[in-house]
Parts: C-alpha cells; structure tokens; sequence
C-alpha cells in the first residue's frame, strides 16, 4: 500500500511531463481563446486515468492478500500522501499569494535593464513574482483554467486533490468488485449495435 501511494507521485511525474510535452503538441490549438481551457480538460482527465489506474491496480492486489479483505478506506488512505502533500503545497501558496503571511511583495532579487542611451532602470523581483512559475509547473495540467500569470488561484489548484480522491476512491471501489471500464463500455456498445440492428 505505501509503495503504491509513492508510485501516486511518480505517476503524477509523468503526467507532468506529458502536460509540458503536450505544451509542443498543442501548440496550435493554444493560439484559439478556448485552446488552454481543452488543453487542461484533456490533461485533467488524463491525470484522473493515471490516480484511477493506480487505484484499481492497488485493489486488484490487495484481493489477492487472504489476512486482510480491501475496504473502500484503503482507497483514501492509498491517496493522503498525494493529497496532503498537494493540500500543503496550496495552503502554503495561499497564505504568501492573499498576504496572510505578509512576505508576498518582498523583494528577492534586483537587475537592472539598459536602453541605448537612456538612464538604467530598476527592476525588482518580488517573492511572489518567483513563486507563481514554481506553482504553475506543478500544477501545469491545470494552467489552461488560470489563464494568465495573474489569475494563479489557489482555489482552482484545489481540482488537483478533489480529481485525486475522485479517482482514487472510484478506481479503488471498481478494483475491488473486478470491474472492467473497458468491458462495461464494451457491453454498452454491443447493447447499442442490438437495438440499432432492431
């Protein structure tokens, strides 16, 4: 069970590295007013099939174990590493971004910009200014719902453990009664073609 939920991250890992490489992908897609908001339902789905996956295989494994039946809990705790971190890692970004811990405007660095044959003009980085890349490539399946550097909420960061659970806690529930996705979508299109031959 904990490997499983340490695989949760590494699996996360890897939808963040599609999420970037799909950056390349969709890139045309990206020009359109509505191409971020696609790119972030795909990438969110796929993230929820990853949690899903990891879930149902868990509760496959654990029926084989004879000392303990699987119960729908094992499902959630199969997710709180994942999910408390991700919750930390919000909790911690809302309280710099709302200026609950007054450090979001403090200045972290300082450069200097120079224009051909003007004064030199001073630019100052500011904590909150390095922190909304760092949290934005974390959470990258998810950019398309933020839209711009300005509007990183940390509100919509919260789709992330509310996706996880979901798909945890389905993944685990249909693992544990040996139920195929594939084959149920198999049997509603055969009951489809029936009716349709009718």
């Amino acid at each position: 069970m904990k490997k499983n939920s340490l695989f949760m991250f590494l699996d996360y890992l890897l939808v963040l590295f599609l999420s970037v490489f799909g950056i390349f992908i969709f890139s045309w897609m990206l020009e359109f007013s509505w191409g971020y908001t696609v790119y972030s339902v795909i990438f969110s789905l796929i993230f929820f099939g990853m949690m899903y996956s990891r879930s149902w295989k868990t509760a496959k494994k654990e029926l084989k174990n004879k000392e303990k039946a699987p119960r729908l809990t094992d499902g959630i705790l199969l997710t709180l590493p994942f999910v408390i971190f991700n919750l930390l890692v919000i909790a911690a970004f809302s309280l710099i971004f709302y200026n609950i811990i007054p450090i979001r405007d403090n200045v972290v660095s300082i450069f200097y910009s120079f224009t051909a044959n003007e004064p030199r003009v001073r630019n100052e980085i500011t904590l909150i200014e390095n922190l909304i890349p760092i949290v934005r490539i974390w959470f990258a399946p998810f950019i398309g719902f933020m839209q711009s550097a300005n509007e990183t909420s940390p509100l919509i960061m919260l789709i992330s453990p509310v996706l996880t659970i979901a798909a945890s806690l389905l993944g685990y529930f249909l693992g544990m009664k040996k139920y195929y996705i594939s084959e149920g979508i198999v049997n509603v299109t055969e009951k489809v073609k029936e009716k349709f031959n009718e």
